[in-house]
């Protein structure tokens, strides 16, 4: 069932400003409160890396379509849109997980955060890939 291309980039701009608001906001909270002691920075460095390449395809795309390149009532096919939503929520729960689990773990903070790379790397670019395929669908309508 078509929808509206429009309204599905918001919808994915949504979910992912949210979801790295969350990350943000949680980091620098464990931050203030010491959980990373000496390791900030390596712990920093493993943050921003798991939310911002995505992000700024967002805000491209978002900029290009202000720019009025976007072609308008442009439809796309639910399917593509929809898997790229739920890999974006689940994939950023993943890391909200990470982040709260960690605690847990016997490893020092940064050691645990980073030794997620294993599976949450793989797993961001099958978000990547689903979300690019996404913006880069051609809809009814456009030209």
């Amino acid at each position: 069932m078509p929808i509206s291309m429009s309204k599905c980039k918001n919808r994915l701009a949504t979910i992912w400003f949210v979801g790295a608001g969350l990350v943000f906001a949680l980091m620098l909270l464990q931050t203030l409160l010491g959980h990373y002691e000496s390791a900030v920075s390596k712990a920093w460095g493993w943050a921003l890396p798991t939310v911002m390449p995505t992000l700024s395809l967002i805000i491209g795309v978002l900029v290009v379509d202000l720019g009025g390149n976007a072609a308008k009532n442009v439809r796309v096919d639910s399917f593509v849109f929809k898997l790229a939503a739920s890999l974006s929520i689940v994939y950023l729960c993943s890391v909200l997980l990470t982040m709260l689990l960690q605690p847990l773990s016997p490893k020092s903070p940064s050691d645990a955060l980073h030794l997620s790379n294993v599976w949450l790397g793989p797993f961001q670019g099958l978000v990547a890939a689903a979300i690019g395929a996404f913006f880069t669908r051609k809809g009814k309508g456009e030209q």
